[in-house]
């Protein structure tokens, strides 16, 4: 495992929450054209909020190479790239922060969409560094787990030659590899291995470590058609494993009461350049993992629950709920025993959505969202504003503004809380 230090400038200012019970949180963002992301540190309980800006200018060059032998190797003009982006649109793609994941001490794993290293960011001491783990310059999986107990990354990887050869046939398979990397002893050992795809998005255990559920984003389209992407499922003790195709397969969460039920996100949505298309609605799946495989317990859709880019579960008086980012102007609260609506929490008004001509390119910046420590609240993060609603009350009743953002700023994926490890 090799490290090298990056360059990060930090600011400070006060920012107040009105008495809402907030964990410290983090938002990302990306600078359009510079290469450049900043992180926004935000502490209710000290009322104030750090911005941490990271220059990556130049670390593309870790992965160019790569990608030039393979497209010269398949006969791929080097012009062409994934979704159909420019060179530049498709390194600030795969460079953009997307998500959090708290690892030891202070050190937050900051999740890049498609690259061949890891970003990590100290926080309490405003130090970056590229990480590369030393499986041979492979592209990594955006959002990983750590387990705390044993100082363990568990990763995926695929060759950078899968993603050219998806450049031609987007549904050809892909060797992928599953890691557990020891942090402590700068070990590496590998878990699994066999055919998946290339956008691995997420990656997660159970909480008693039985289950590994891996999520391929995907995000290809054939005309006006998506193609679906996949889910594995691996019985880490029996050495089982299984494959379900889904609409933009993205994220899990698992239950905090029964510990092998987990959502998992189905986008409905593809990337065109840097537009996002939308197919249809999304759905969140509830699934019952065993022995045996998984089985669906149930699912949620909405004619207007489209681009649900963040999903959380929390408890919230008694019950298990489901909130999810509605895009472009709504937070859908679901409850998990019944998969039924428990309430929409609406934002200001946003763009109209019309799938009748589909997909529809969507013209505003998505935003992530949060729930109170007590369970009484959700806040919204998005592009250079913070919201939050009582849930009860059913509407937002505190905005605010965040210094720092520019007109080339972007709200890029989930918001990160580091003050607290899910088991």
């Amino acid at each position: 495992m090799k490290q090298f230090n990056l360059t990060i400038s930090e600011n400070k200012q006060p920012f107040a929450f009105d008495g809402f019970n907030f964990p410290d949180f983090i938002s990302p963002s990306i600078h359009k054209g510079e290469m450049a992301q900043t992180h926004y540190f935000f502490r209710p309980s000290k009322q104030s909020v750090v911005s941490l800006k990271v220059d990556l200018k130049g670390a593309e060059n870790n992965c160019r190479q790569d990608l030039v032998r393979a497209k010269n190797k398949l006969s791929v003009d080097q012009d062409k790239f994934s979704y159909s982006q420019t060179e530049s649109q498709w390194w600030e793609y795969c460079l953009a922060p997307h998500s959090f994941l708290p690892l030891e001490d202070s050190m937050i794993q900051v999740g890049l969409n498609l690259f061949n290293r890891f970003l990590h960011v100290d926080f309490n001491s405003s130090l970056g560094r590229l990480v590369d783990p030393g499986i041979g310059n492979e592209m990594l999986s955006t959002t990983n787990w750590f387990d705390k107990s044993a100082g363990e990354l568990w990763f995926a990887s695929w060759p950078v030659e899968g993603t050219v050869r998806r450049i031609l046939n987007p549904l050809e398979n892909i060797l992928v590899t599953i890691w557990k990397l020891s942090l402590r002893k700068n070990s590496i050992k590998q878990v699994w291995q066999g055919d998946f795809g290339d956008s691995l998005h997420q990656l997660s255990l159970s909480p008693d470590r039985s289950f590994l559920v891996l999520a391929e984003l995907g995000l290809y389209s054939e005309g006006k058609k998506l193609i679906e992407s996949k889910i594995l499922i691996l019985n880490l003790k029996k050495k089982k494993n299984w494959q379900l195709s889904i609409p933009a397969a993205a994220h899990m969460e698992f239950d905090p009461e029964e510990k092998n039920i987990c959502y998992i996100s189905c986008h409905n949505i593809g990337l065109m350049a840097v537009k996002v298309g939308i197919f249809g609605p999304g759905i969140i799946k509830k699934i019952r993992l065993d022995e045996n495989g998984p089985k669906l317990e149930g699912e949620f859709s909405h004619p207007d629950f489209h681009r649900i880019t963040t999903h959380i579960v929390f408890r919230h008086r008694g019950k298990t709920l489901i909130g999810v980012s509605g895009y472009p102007d709504k937070v859908f609260l679901i409850d998990a025993a019944t998969m039924k609506l428990y309430k929409i929490i609406k934002l200001e008004q946003g763009e109209k959505v019309d799938i009748s001509v589909s997909p529809h390119l969507c013209g505003q910046d998505s935003y992530g969202i949060i729930a109170s420590e007590d369970g009484e609240a959700i806040l919204v993060s998005g592009t250079g504003f913070v919201s939050a609603a009582p849930i009860e009350e059913g509407k937002f009743s505190f905005t605010k503004e965040v210094n720092g953002y520019g007109s080339n700023s972007c709200f890029t994926g989930h918001v990160g809380v580091p003050s607290y490890l899910k088991e």
